[in-house]
């Protein structure tokens, strides 16, 4: 009897299940909203890394010989960094100046960017990784723990040769040959390096010297590294880390993702909460007849 109650039409609304309530429909709106941008988000993150990429693969075809090795592709891509063609720097807005100035393709048409240190590293790596290089990004740290300086290391054959991109030069000895970072500890090697750099400050030393700056993330960027230097020495140079903070394309797709997680989650739990509401009004349905 209850079952034939169950399956035959209900004419009363006081006897039927209760529908979504308007809590549900407005949830499951903000819902679809949310993974709806976390989609698009990822789409346009997609499509700006690849128009980048394009770009820059384009611009350094233009400047380094395809065929050659890696010194002389380094030395291609300083020797422009040194003698780079005038440009004309476009007013930029407050609102939009940290991803302009962080933007691969904005800082090789600047010439503001290229004098300083970061964007000038900045685009030396975006470049040397277009030209099939293998490159990342060094902070050379003060005394107080801050950074100083930063430069570029480029593969050579096993060894790591330290470039200047704001200067356009690579750190070398005497016979010409590229230097290293620990190499430069050396009191005598760096002095003796830098003095064929004019204008290279010798506080910029090599004594303290990182990859990735964990102290800018607030109150756990110390404490973390402090844990991965203990239990897994070495893991600033087991992934070149250096593109994350310096290519906005890839911000929002760590955005992006995140956010079509969130949402696909929130369905999740206002769809199980519906279900459960449902499933105690049709209970009390079937217990009141």
């Amino acid at each position: 009897m209850i079952l034939k109650d169950l399956i035959s039409p209900v004419n009363s609304e006081k006897d039927s299940p209760a529908g979504p309530t308007g809590f549900e429909t407005l949830a499951k709106l903000a819902i679809e909203l949310i993974i709806l941008g976390g989609l698009a988000l990822f789409a346009y993150s997609l499509v700006w890394n690849f128009s980048t990429r394009r770009y820059l693969k384009g611009f350094t075809d233009a400047i380094v010989p395809l065929a050659g090795s890696s010194e002389e592709k380094t030395e291609a891509l300083v020797e422009w960094f040194h003698d780079e063609p005038p440009r004309i720097d476009h007013p930029v807005t407050e609102s939009t100046e940290q991803i302009h100035d962080r933007d691969p393709v904005n800082i090789v048409k600047s010439a503001r960017l290229l004098k300083i240190c970061g964007s000038a590293s900045n685009a030396f790596m975006n470049l040397a990784d277009a030209a099939g290089l293998k490159v990342r990004r060094l902070l050379l740290l003060g005394p107080s723990g801050g950074t100083m300086h930063v430069v570029a290391e480029v593969q050579w054959g096993d060894r790591w040769v330290v470039v200047n991109p704001q200067q356009g030069l690579v750190f070398k000895d005497q016979l010409g040959r590229g230097l290293t970072k620990e190499e430069l500890r050396d009191p005598g090697v760096f002095k003796d390096a830098i003095s064929r750099m004019p204008g290279y400050s010798p506080k910029y030393t090599f004594d303290h010297t990182i990859h990735i700056r964990l102290a800018r993330i607030p109150i756990l960027g110390r404490p973390l590294r402090s844990v991965l230097d203990r239990f897994a020495p070495g893991w600033e140079e087991a992934i070149n880390w250096a593109y994350f903070p310096e290519n906005p394309a890839l911000w929002l797709m760590s955005i992006s993702l995140p956010l079509c997680l969130l949402g696909i989650l929130a369905n999740l739990i206002i769809n199980r909460y519906g279900r459960n509401r449902r499933g105690i009004n049709l209970r009390g349905l079937i217990s009141n007849r």
